[in-house]
C-alpha cells in the first residue's frame, strides 16, 4: 500500500527540489518518525536497525548542507531511492504497531505513535527561523574554541533535534571527536511531568569515553523545562561526563538550578539574504515592494504601495491583546516566544496572532514572521476584471506559511487546494502572497440567502475540501480503539475560561453530560487521520463566498487558513462538526452536506460530537485573549452561548 499521502509527498517534494537541504530535511523527518516508532516497547528490532542507517544518512547529508549550494554530495550520498525505501518502511512500522494494538493500555506507546503519525514542523522552518547550514559552522566554531579537546556525544531532542543534531554530529566527526554515534530522544509530557522513554534511554551507550562532553540539541528553549529534564536524565546516565551543554541555532547554553545561562551566541540566519521577513523591521514599503517585484509576487510596474499590518475578524470581534505590537514589522524585532495561537490564514479574511513583548528567560531573540502578516496596498483602484488572474488587485496580502523544504512542501499542498484561494497568488520567501478579492462575504450569513441549487453547490465545495485533505494530507491508519476525552478537555478549558473572564458561562456540567461523550475515537469512524488547519482556522469567517453568481454558475467558495503547517492531526468528523456548528446549518443544509460528504457513519458521529466544536473556540479565547476587557469578556460569553444553543438544538 505504501506510505500515506503526506509521507509520499515529503519524498516527492525533496526529489523535485533536488538540493542537499531538501534531501536532508526529508531524511531528518524520517528520523524523528522512525525514532518515535522504534521507541515503542514492541517495535521490531529491524526498525532500530533502519534507524541507525537513517541517522548515518542524516549525518552524511549534513556535510553536503554545510558545504553550501555548490557543495557536492559526499559518497555514498543517500539519494531518492534510499529516502523512498526508508519512508515506506517507517510508515509500515508505524501502521503495524497501531494495528497490533501496541498503544492499548500503554500511555507512552500511544503518545509515541501519535507523534510518529503527526506532521511536526521544526521551529527553524516555521516560526523561529534559522538557516540550518549555519548550525554546522556554529558547532565547528564551538569545538575550535574549547581549550582542551574532548570527545563529544550529540543528542537531539525531538522534534527539532532531529533536524539540528546531525549538523552538530557532522562537525564533531570532522573534528575527530565523536564519542558515540549521535542519537535523539523524545521527552513525553504526562500528568504535568516531562519524562523520557525507558525503552529509548535504555539503548543509550552504557558508558562514554573519559572526559566526554554531551551536547543536547533542540529548538530554542521557552521555560527550559524540556532541556532541564533531558539534561538531568543524561546526567544520571553519565555521571562521569565532563559537562552537559545544550544548543540551539546560534546559541549554546547551560541549564541548571539557576536557570538557563547563555554560553555562546552567533547569528542563526544569513544577515544579507534580503528575504521578506528580514525587511520587516522597520517596515519599509519600498524595500518590501522591490523584493516582492523581484520575486514575481507583485507586478513589475511603477505602482506605489504602502505597508499595512493585517488585522482580521478575531481582533475586530474581541479586541487586541494587551501585547499587540503597533507595527507590521514587530514580529521580526527582538521578541519573546510567540504564544503559538494566532491564526496563520492564507487569504485576506482571517485573524492573526501577535508576538509576546516580554523576552523568555533565555533572552533569546527569535524571528517569527508568522505573527506579523502584512499587506501592500496601492492607493489607485484595481485594474482588470475582478476574479481573473489577469487582474491587478489593489492590495496583496502576505502570510507566512513556512520556509525551507517544509515550507515548500506546504506551499505545494496549498497550491493543490487552489480552488479555495484567490486566483492571484504567489509563494515567496515562505510567504503565500494573495491578491485581494473584493466582494467576499461570510458563507454563514450568505447560505440562507442563496438558492437551493447554490447552497448545495457551496456545501459540495466544502466537502471537496475535506476530501482533498484526505487525499493530500492523509497520515494513515490508527488503532480504532484509541480514544480521547472530549468532555474532560472541554470542561478543563471552560474552567480556565471562567476564571479568565471572571464571570459565569452559559455552559455547565449538565450541558457537557448531555452533549459530549466521555470518550471518542481518535481516528473517527474510519480509524484514519489527516493533517488539518482546524486548530487555528475553525471560526466561521474562514469560509467565504463571492458575489451572487448567475443561476447556472456555481458560487465562488474561499477557504482561509487552509495551510496546515501549524495545524494538527484529526479525523473527518472534527472538520464536519466544527463547520456545522460554526455555520449554524439548518436541517435542509445539514441534509445537503450529508449527501456531499457521502459517509453517513462519519456524518452521524460528527453530529454526536457537535459539542466538541466549542473546544476550538475556547482554546483560541484562552490563548489569544490574555487580559480581556469587560466588553470582550461579555462578547466571548455571548458567542459561547450561541454555539451551545445551536448544539442543543441539534438534539
Amino acid at each position: 500500500m505504501g506510505p500515506p499521502p503526506l509521507r509520499r509527498a515529503a519524498v516527492a517534494s525533496a526529489v523535485r527540489l533536488g538540493s542537499a537541504e531538501a534531501r536532508y530535511a526529508c531524511a531528518c523527518s524520517i528520523e524523528q518518525l522512525l525514532a518515535d516508532t522504534a521507541a515503542c516497547p514492541t517495535a521490531p528490532t529491524s526498525a532500530r536497525a533502519l534507524l541507525d542507517e537513517v541517522r548515518q544518512a542524516c549525518q552524511d547529508l549534513a556535510r553536503a548542507v554545510a558545504a553550501g549550494p555548490g557543495g557536492r554530495f559526499a559518497p555514498p550520498a543517500p539519494g531518492p531511492g534510499f529516502l523512498e525505501r526508508a519512508m515506506a518502511r517507517t510508515a509500515a512500522y508505524t501502521a503495524g504497531l497501531w494495528q497490533s494494538g501496541a498503544a492499548r493500555g500503554d500511555a507512552a506507546a500511544e503518545a509515541l505513535l501519535r507523534h510518529a503519525t503527526d506532521w511536526k514542523t521544526p521551529e527553524c522552518y516555521a516560526y523561529d527561523l534559522a538557516d540550518v547550514a549555519l548550525v554546522h559552522g556554529q558547532a565547528a566554531a564551538w569545538l575550535a574554541a574549547t581549550e582542551e579537546p574532548a570527545p563529544v556525544f550529540v543528542v537531539g531532542i525531538r522534534t527539532g533535534g532531529s533536524y539540528l543534531a546531525p549538523l552538530w554530529a557532522a562537525a564533531v566527526a570532522a573534528a575527530g571527536r565523536t564519542a558515540a554515534p549521535w542519537t535523539s530522544l523524545r521527552p513525553l509530557r504526562t500528568a504535568g511531568q516531562i519524562s523520557l522513554v525507558p525503552a529509548e534511554t535504555g539503548r543509550l551507550p552504557a558508558a562514554l569515553p573519559p572526559g566526554t562532553v554531551v551536547v543536547a540539541v533542540d529548538d530554542q528553549p521557552d521555560t527550559g523545562g524540556t532541556a532541564r529534564a533531558v539534561r538531568d536524565a543524561l546526567a544520571r546516565r553519565y555521571p562521569e561526563a565532563r559537562d552537559i551543554v545544550c544548543a540551539s541555532p546560534g546559541r549554546t547554553y547551560a541549564v541548571d538550578g539557576a536557570g538557563i545561562r547563555p554560553l555562546t551566541r552567533t547569528s542563526a540566519v544569513r544577515e544579507d539574504a534580503g528575504r521578506l521577513w528580514q525587511l520587516l523591521a522597520p517596515a519599509d514599503a519600498d524595500r518590501l515592494t522591490d523584493r516582492a517585484r523581484a520575486g514575481g509576487a507583485v507586478p513589475a510596474d511603477a505602482t506605489a504601495y504602502r505597508v499595512t499590518p493585517f488585522r482580521g475578524p478575531f481582533l475586530t470581534a474581541y479586541g487586541p491583546r494587551a501585547t499587540d505590537p503597533d507595527a507590521a514589522g514587530a514580529g521580526t524585532r527582538p521578541t519573546g516566544q510567540a504564544d503559538g495561537t494566532g491564526t496563520r490564514p492564507t487569504g485576506q479574511a482571517d485573524a492573526t496572532g501577535t508576538a509576546a513583548s516580554t523576552p523568555p528567560p533565555t533572552g533569546v531573540l527569535r524571528i517569527s514572521p508568522r505573527n506579523t502578516p502584512f499587506s501592500l496596498v496601492a492607493d489607485e483602484p484595481a485594474t482588470g476584471t475582478p476574479g481573473t488572474p489577469a487582474a491587478r488587485p489593489r492590495a496583496y496580502h502576505f502570510r507566512f506559511i513556512g520556509t525551507g523544504p517544509h515550507g515548500a512542501q506546504g506551499a505545494e499542498a496549498v497550491e493543490a487546494l487552489g480552488e479555495f484561494l484567490p486566483p492571484v497568488r504567489h509563494h515567496l520567501d515562505g510567504y503565500l502572497v494573495t491578491g485581494h478579492e473584493d466582494g467576499l462575504r461570510p458563507l454563514a450569513t450568505e447560505l440562507p440567502r442563496m438558492t437551493e441549487r447554490h447552497r448545495r453547490q457551496a456545501l459540495e465545495a466544502v466537502a471537496r475540501y475535506w476530501h482533498a485533505l484526505d487525499r493530500l494530507g492523509g497520515l494513515g491508519p490508527v488503532d480504532p480503539t484509541v480514544t480521547y476525552a472530549p468532555r474532560e478537555r472541554l470542561a478543563t478549558a471552560l474552567e480556565r475560561l471562567r476564571d479568565r473572564l471572571a464571570r459565569p458561562l452559559p455552559v455547565d456540567g449538565a450541558w457537557l453530560d448531555r452533549h459530549l461523550p466521555r470518550r471518542a475515537a481518535f481516528g473517527g469512524t474510519r480509524a484514519r487521520v489527516f493533517r488539518t488547519s482546524l486548530p487555528y482556522s475553525h471560526q466561521s469567517w474562514h469560509w467565504q463566498v463571492g458575489a451572487p453568481p448567475a443561476p447556472d454558475v456555481p458560487p465562488v467558495v474561499r477557504r482561509f487558513g487552509l495551510d496546515w503547517i501549524w495545524g494538527g492531526t484529526g479525523p473527518l468528523e472534527a472538520e464536519i462538526s466544527s463547520f456545522v456548528v460554526e455555520n449554524r446549518l439548518d436541517p435542509a443544509d445539514l441534509a445537503a452536506l450529508r449527501t456531499a460528504v457521502g459517509d453517513d457513519r462519519a456524518f452521524d458521529a460528527a453530529l454526536e460530537l457537535a459539542g466538541d466544536a466549542l473546544w476550538w473556540n475556547v482554546k483560541s479565547w484562552l490563548r489569544r485573549c490574555l487580559a480581556p476587557s469587560s466588553g470582550t469578556a461579555r462578547r466571548i460569553a455571548d458567542d459561547l452561548g450561541e454555539l451551545a444553543r445551536y448544539v442543543t438544538g441539534l438534539r
